[in-house]
């Protein structure tokens, strides 16, 4: 049978549009994948979220909700999961997880064993735990705090009153000046601060190591490992003395303005103090080799109230954000490394229609731009549910877009020192590598 011409070009017109829909559904389903897995390691559902983590090696540790999970870092596969009737869980350079809370406190090695439990008539505040697993813990009394030294069995070896009336303990990797965590990494030697001389120092079983080390102030010092650093201000000079296991292992100093109360921030290899001024903020800080001091100011420009205004350190820079920018800046220069004007692209959640800026979070090195507002291509995905927020990794130092991830609203990032990024959402945990 014939076909008319008319109806042979409307029959391949109509062929022609359904192939473009269903090349233009096909690219939207790629978009949303890529979105979704495309720059995924690995995901794992989960039936506790939880919006803290600490990863040390090989391992992840959240612990949320009653529960200590250990997850391996390379699969995110479940090593252990321990329920835990606590309020804390604290880890050591070797994995080692103290857990516990009013009525008892354990010990379990990185593969979630429990290595021992004791029953304590108080809160035991971990501030300290060896490779080998020995544990350093505060307690405090009417009568004042001591240190108590656990050994790797759980054997009380010492209990010595401290210099400090309180729990205060230098700075750690992620656990800064004015922050308060349920899971957290601790250093592996033990500090006792003396609040009358604003100075600190080592401590090992009850028994001092070294000499004290000036502070300028009583929380202006970090830990890392066996490393303790302290800062102290004097004539204009600030001057970064670091003790390891006692032995005195470098100084460092630098001209620097008069602080007042200034944050303190350490990473695996550098340490900051920044304080905030009317229109920016003073920044002193060196690496944890001793090579070089440096301060240098960093400017806001006027603001108000209203304004968004955040500085987050990170390993190699600091990370300046305002209302519509992002910035980045050298910690060896003070110079400007890179910064990105923001658009109005996502939309406030209670009110859809209005345009406001994208949500801007720094964990590690990582920067995480995330936003709500359209996905291009991914419109064009039917059949598809896609999360609501896209998130958009950028490397802190260089400004560089590294990965992205489509993730339900409430998912918080976990930088890690290589770039990747440990996504931890309610019901969900992603590992995002570039």
């Amino acid at each position: 049978m014939a076909v008319a011409p008319g109806t042979k070009k409307a029959l391949i017109a109509v062929g022609a549009l359904a192939g473009v829909g269903a090349l233009l559904v096909g690219l939207g389903h790629w978009r949303a994948h890529e979105l979704v897995a495309g720059d995924v390691a690995w995901h794992a559902e989960v039936e506790h979220g939880s919006d803290e983590a600490v990863v040390v090696r090989d391992r992840v540790y959240t612990y949320d909700d009653d529960r200590l999970t250990i997850r391996d870092l390379r699969s995110g596969k479940v090593v252990a999961e321990e329920p835990l009737d606590g309020i804390w869980a604290h880890v050591g350079d070797g994995g080692h997880v103290a857990a516990g809370g009013i009525e008892q406190i354990a010990m379990y090695d990185r593969d979630g064993d429990q290595a021992w439990q004791r029953a304590v008539d108080d809160n035991y505040q971990p501030i300290a735990i060896s490779a080998d697993g020995e544990l350093d813990a505060v307690v405090c009394t009417e009568k004042g705090c001591s240190t108590v030294h656990f050994d790797a069995s759980g054997r009380e070896t010492s209990r010595t009153p401290r210099l400090s009336p309180d729990l205060a303990t230098p700075a750690f990797i992620g656990y800064g000046t004015f922050e308060e965590r349920s899971v957290r990494r601790v250093p592996t030697i033990a500090t006792d601060i003396d609040p009358a001389t604003h100075t600190v120092r080592q401590v090992r079983d009850g028994k001092p190591l070294g000499s004290p080390i000036q502070l300028l102030d009583d929380h202006t010092a970090a830990q890392v490992g066996d490393l303790l650093v302290g800062v102290s201000r004097q004539n204009g000079t600030c001057t970064f003395t670091a003790t390891r296991a006692g032995i005195r292992a470098w100084t460092t100093s630098t001209p620097c303005s008069d602080l007042g109360y200034p944050a303190v921030d350490v990473f695996a290899d550098r340490i900051y103090l920044n304080d905030p001024t009317d229109d920016g903020y003073e920044i002193v800080t060196t690496d944890l080799d001793g090579r070089q001091a440096n301060s240098f100011k960093i400017r806001t420009g006027p603001t108000d109230e209203t304004d968004r205004i955040q500085l987050s350190p990170t390993p190699d820079a600091v990370v300046l954000t305002l209302t519509d920018q992002v910035s980045a800046y050298s910690p060896t220069t003070g110079e400007r490394l890179w910064t990105e004007k923001l658009d109005r692209t996502s939309h406030d959640v209670l009110e859809k229609s209005t345009k406001i800026y994208p949500g801007i979070l720094v964990s590690g090195p990582v920067v995480d731009r995330y936003a709500n507002g359209p996905q291009p291509l991914t419109e064009l995905a039917v059949g598809r549910d896609m999360p609501a927020y896209r998130h958009t990794f950028v490397d802190a130092a260089s400004g560089d877009e590294t990965a992205q991830l489509a993730a339900p609203y409430g998912s918080l990032p976990y930088g890690l020192d290589d770039g990747r990024v440990l996504m931890l959402g309610d019901d969900d945990i992603w590992l995002v590598s570039p």
